[in-house]
């Protein structure tokens, strides 16, 4: 009971800003960690939504040009002096569309692939390009001798 006694009789004055900075650390730590911690996850979480939400926007638009890609090839390969201008004006508009999206050496491997064709530049070598720049190491082994072409002459004798 004497050590009760001791601590009423005891001068504090010398520890009086030191207990009373304690008691503000204590009382800070109780109330507002839990609310800064709160706060520290909601924006993580926020930022890796906004990350997430990107990757899926670029990943739709990659595959809105990959459908580009599809068409201006289907078109390029059927254009004869004879069509309309209408299909030459929507080739010319796909072809340009791609410019400013493809990587440069696939457009111009495209290009070439219209235009002077060869067993390594051609459509089916460009869609293969275009695959693998969509899709990275989940593209696969597809090759162009895997790929459909169809034509007049498919399945005929």
């Amino acid at each position: 009971m004497q050590w009760i006694v001791d601590l009423a009789h005891f001068n504090y004055g010398p520890y009086f800003f030191q207990i009373l900075l304690l008691g503000v650390f204590a009382y800070v730590a109780r109330h507002y960690f839990p609310l800064w911690v709160a706060e520290q996850i909601k924006l993580q979480t926020q930022k890796d939504h906004t990350q997430f939400s990107e990757a899926l926007k670029w990943e739709l638009k990659s595959r809105e040009q990959a459908v580009k890609v599809a068409e201006y090839l289907a078109l390029a390969n059927t254009l004869k002096s004879s069509s309309p201008e209408e299909e030459y004006r929507k080739a010319n508009q796909l072809s340009w569309e791609l410019a400013m999206w493809l990587p440069e050496d696939i457009y111009k491997k495209m290009v070439q692939g219209v235009v002077n064709r060869n067993a390594d530049s051609n459509e089916l070598a460009t869609v293969i390009q275009v695959r693998k720049l969509l899709l990275g190491d989940d593209s696969g082994n597809l090759t162009a001798d895997d790929v459909a072409a169809h034509g007049p002459s498919i399945g005929g004798q």
